[in-house]
């Protein structure tokens, strides 16, 4: 258990900017330069003692991310069209203080974070794509061994603030002391990722991007069990959710869209059927009032049940948009960790993306500078019968294949035909097979 649970971590704008403007009231007293530097203080302290390398990582990532807004916020300039420079002052003073205190009261032991299992590092990174500085939080679970591998657990956070320390200075709140009688949480034995999308953004683009730089990052210090990764996320966490996984269903066991809706994978597209082996469980409130959540949930679940999918739709009476009772969330979690990834003897891909070429280690090549691609978009289908692989392509000039653990997961002899044409047959190789002048 975490000082604040994950899933409060994902909060929609309404709840936060109750949060914020309450935090704010009360700190009219402070300045960013005041709470700058009670922050940077408590860090330099901590560091002056000799800490374990992740958690060092995680006070030297509040600092710079601190010290990073503080020099926005030294141009004296609107942010963005919807805060001026004060309101962003006023945002800068919560967010530190909070973080700053919480330093100083409770969050200083780096066992809680490494062993107890009940506190969140925040993890700051120069991002490959364009070399700005982001961050992912990560949540531990109880007694942690970095040699073993663990299942993972994926938030997406929806609309709220666009400032990059909201969400760090959520884990930084008062602890609670566990509740020795209550029962432990189906996901307590996973680590949990919750990557900052950049804002608001759906996490498309660049902020699909930081979810794959974080997991990657991830992996440096964390071993996973590839078979077990689940993916959730809130209101337009939901939204990325949904077509995130309509782009990588092979990478997960299962998904949990919460209060979502199909704005960011509309039906019309044709890319629903590249998730119809992925089990999907649909949370949303009845009286969710933002449109089209209620429909849209309704409507990918009859999708999804007559493509043959294990699916399953929960919507809670009498609620709304945010929150969503704990009994709702918590059954949404234990019907997805029951489930554990599995290759399907039968699926297709359509590519609308060249940076998602392809699922199961089958994927398109296409030349390095293309960045869009031109309906109707290139397809690949897969028919598996015991050691006998055939694969059909449409649009696809050039296609790898792997046969082993990282893409069809096949072992002994397999004979792999494309169109028609036998391309291998015998014992899986471990590099991939490349298959040329198709179509």
């Amino acid at each position: 258990v975490t000082s604040v649970p994950m899933w409060l971590l994902r909060l929609s704008l309404l709840m936060v900017s109750l949060l914020a403007a309450s935090a704010i009231a009360s700190a009219q007293s402070d300045t960013p330069e005041s709470c700058l530097k009670q922050l940077t203080d408590e860090v330099d302290a901590l560091l002056q003692k000799d800490q374990q390398p992740l958690f060092a990582w995680h006070l030297k990532s509040l600092k710079a991310l601190a010290e990073t807004e503080y020099a926005k916020l030294s141009l004296k300039v609107p942010h963005t069209g919807r805060r001026d420079e004060p309101d962003r002052a006023k945002e800068f003073v919560d967010y530190v203080g909070t973080i700053a205190k919480g330093l100083v009261r409770d969050h200083s032991d780096p066992d809680d974070c490494l062993k107890n299992g009940r506190g969140t590092l925040i993890l700051a990174r120069p991002s490959d794509t364009d070399g700005s500085l982001q961050y992912m939080m990560v949540d531990l679970p109880k007694n942690w061994d970095p040699n073993r591998a663990y299942p993972l657990f994926v938030g997406l956070h929806g609309s709220g603030p666009d400032n990059p320390l909201a969400y760090p200075s959520f884990a930084f709140g008062p602890v609670t002391p566990p509740d020795p009688n209550a029962k432990p949480k189906p996901d307590a034995e996973m680590i949990h990722l919750t990557p900052w999308g950049r804002g608001n953004r759906s996490w498309r683009g660049d902020a699909e991007r930081d979810l794959w730089e974080a997991i990657n990052l991830l992996k440096t210090f964390c071993k996973l069990d590839p078979d077990r990764w689940y993916i959730t996320g809130h209101s337009s966490g939901a939204d990325g959710c949904w077509a995130i996984i309509q782009h990588t269903p092979d990478l997960w066991a299962a998904a949990g869209p919460q209060s979502g809706s199909m704005l960011e994978g509309r039906p019309e597209w044709g890319l629903i059927p590249n998730m119809q082996y992925l089990p999907v469980y649909f949370l949303v409130g009845e009286k969710d009032p933002l449109p089209p959540r209620v429909s849209d949930n309704k409507e990918a679940y009859d999708i999804l049940t007559k493509l043959g999918d294990d699916t399953k739709l929960s919507i809670l009476p009498g609620v709304g948009h945010y929150p969503l009772t704990q009994e709702g969330l918590d059954a949404q979690t234990a019907w997805l960790v029951g489930h554990t990834r599995k290759r399907p003897d039968r699926f297709t891909f359509t590519i609308d993306q060249p940076i998602h070429p392809g699922v199961w280690g089958i994927t398109a090549v296409f030349p390095r500078q293309t960045r869009l691609l031109k309906a109707p978009w290139p397809n690949v289908e897969c028919k598996i019968d015991g050691q006998n692989v055939r694969i059909k392509t449409t649009g696809i000039h050039e296609l790898r294949i792997r046969l082993g653990n990282d893409g069809l997961k096949l072992t002994g002899n397999v004979k792999v035909s494309v169109n028609g044409k036998t391309v291998h047959d015998g014992p899986v190789v471990p590099d991939p097979i490349e298959v040329r002048d198709l179509e």
